[in-house]
């Protein structure tokens, strides 16, 4: 086995990890996003279906925590912006985030310029308050 060859290997082996890497991390920030998304819907759904109020947060957060001590970020706080998220975006559009991150695993310069294209047609913008 010649050491040039040998190290190409290695290269290329490492450029593979490297991208499973960023794919992975890709990917389980979408699911993330999409899993945060649902929940704001969820609660949002439930105080409009059955008349919850702005006090079932903190209820369901310290359901959470008291049946999945070990799961993090289910604040009040937390819920409340995943609620945010949910009203303020609509599930076209967290759907077209998500395909166009799918679309970007192997980028190149057309399609981040056509998927851009596509994002601008929404309105993706931060909330007034959060504007001032």
């Amino acid at each position: 086995m010649q050491q040039k060859d040998f190290n190409d290997f290695i290269h290329a082996t490492g450029s593979e990890i490297e991208q499973a890497q960023v794919k992975l991390i890709s990917a389980a920030n979408v699911q993330m996003l999409l899993h945060y998304w649902k929940i704001g819907h969820f609660i949002l759904f439930n105080q409009k279906r059955l008349g919850w109020g702005g006090k079932v947060i903190e209820k369901i957060s310290k359901a959470i925590r008291d049946k999945y001590p070990e799961k993090k970020g289910y604040s009040p706080r937390n819920l409340k912006y995943m609620c945010q998220f949910a009203k303020l975006y609509s599930l076209d559009i967290v759907n077209k985030l998500t395909v166009a991150d799918k679309e970007l695993e192997i980028p190149d310069v057309s399609k981040v310029l056509s998927i851009a294209k596509d994002l601008n047609e929404y309105e993706i913008t931060q909330e007034l308050p959060a504007q001032i």
